[in-house]
């Protein structure tokens, strides 16, 4: 097995005159808890979305455990069954249950059985301490117990690699933590997560790599102590002066 699980090289976005991303190189190793920090508008979430092709790039090559994505060749929704995603928003199916909403992808894209789907579902929800309410529907949850379904829906499908674009920022501040405290426990079992998140708390906590990405390029990356506690970057320093 290749020790990266995600390689991106010379990756270019544009939507229409803006040019967002401009030649990103990046390896994540297997195993690996990657804290990617900027302003916004820097393409943070934009390379995260081109990472299992909710963006087509403009130029540049992707790699998800050897699977070079973008190639015309390689089945993409074959790939994105081991390629989580969990979002700002939820994306939770309002008129389906918890439990239903945790069982939908094993069926529809990995065609696993009701009984099956259901059997996963709910290891999966007690997992994220949500197994009480599987029968609920999500508008009768909060904002953090939501995010935590989503978190559910995705491990189900047995990831090997988790994206996490912003997946706290749509929370009121005192529901922060109880989503946090998931993903570090998915850290702490050896995940692969790559996290575009503004909680600085949480990237000197689990990651082992900080990214920090303005203009479209990444400026500087490093341990989380040499990125966040002594940036060598103007640009990094003035960011973080602003944020913490």
């Amino acid at each position: 097995m290749s020790e990266v699980m995600v390689s991106i090289r010379n990756l270019h976005k544009r939507f229409g005159d803006l040019e967002v991303l401009k030649g990103v190189d990046l390896d994540v190793r297997r195993g690996e808890k990657v804290v990617i920090l900027g302003p916004s508008g820097s393409g943070k979430s934009t390379m995260l979305r081109c990472i299992n092709l909710l963006e087509d790039p403009d130029i540049g090559v992707i790699t998800v455990d050897g699977a070079e994505i973008t190639s015309r060749h390689t089945n993409i929704n074959k790939v994105r069954e081991h390629l989580g995603m969990v979002f700002q928003r939820f994306n939770l199916w309002p008129h389906k249950s918890v439990l239903e909403n945790v069982m939908l992808g094993q069926i529809v894209v990995s065609g696993k059985s009701k009984e099956e789907a259901e059997k996963r579902a709910m290891e999966t929800l007690k997992r994220v301490g949500l197994a009480d309410k599987a029968h609920q529907y999500p508008v009768r949850l909060s904002g953090g117990q939501q995010q935590r379904v989503a978190i559910a829906r995705t491990l189900a499908m047995d990831p090997k690699v988790i994206l996490f674009d912003e997946p706290t920022s749509a929370l009121d501040p005192e529901l922060v933590g109880e989503v946090l405290a998931v993903m570090k426990s998915l850290a702490d079992e050896g995940m692969t997560m790559i996290v575009v998140t503004h909680e600085i708390g949480f990237a000197r906590e689990v990651a082992d790599r900080v990214i920090f990405m303005d203009g479209g390029v990444i400026v500087e990356e490093g341990h989380p102590n040499d990125v966040l506690v002594n940036p060598k970057e103007e640009r990094t320093r003035a960011f973080l002066k602003r944020v913490l």
